[in-house]
């Protein structure tokens, strides 16, 4: 059976993709916490870099990534870094106000258009072969 969202099987790993992307962000939340009350921007900062991290690496591995399983955990880690950026966002950058955080958005912006640009885009006999392996299991 595929593992897709509608297979209880798929539906199990994406309970552990949710599960282990909270787990992630729980733990980058407290580590952050550690810092001292009056660092804001650079809690910002860390949150901000490490889910952009997460997400740049998720996709760079994402692409050698052939087992379905293995892509829902790699999901997971997708996932964990984006929420990672829109808590820094949403619930830090509330309470900065620097005209740092423009240029830095600037540069991540720039970064995930170049990382997006040169991802590996499936060619027409690997989409075909993907095709026969669907009919040949029905």
């Amino acid at each position: 059976m595929a593992l897709t969202l509608v297979s209880p099987n798929g539906f199990r790993y994406f309970s552990v993709m949710v599960m282990i992307s909270i787990l992630i962000i729980a733990f980058v939340n407290s580590v952050s916490k550690l810092l001292p009350e009056d660092t804001d921007l650079l809690r910002f900062f860390i949150i901000n870099l490490v889910g952009f991290l997460l997400f740049w690496y998720s996709i760079h591995k994402g692409k050698y990534i052939k087992n379905p399983k293995w892509v829902w955990y790699n999901n997971s880690f997708i996932c964990s870094g984006i929420t990672l950026i829109v808590y820094a966002n949403v619930v830090l950058a509330d309470a900065l106000h620097t005209y740092v955080l423009p240029i830095f958005y600037l540069f991540e912006i720039a970064i995930v258009i170049y990382i997006g640009g040169r991802l590996r885009q499936e060619s027409d006999y690997q989409i075909f072969q993907e095709m026969t392996d669907l009919s040949g299991t029905a």
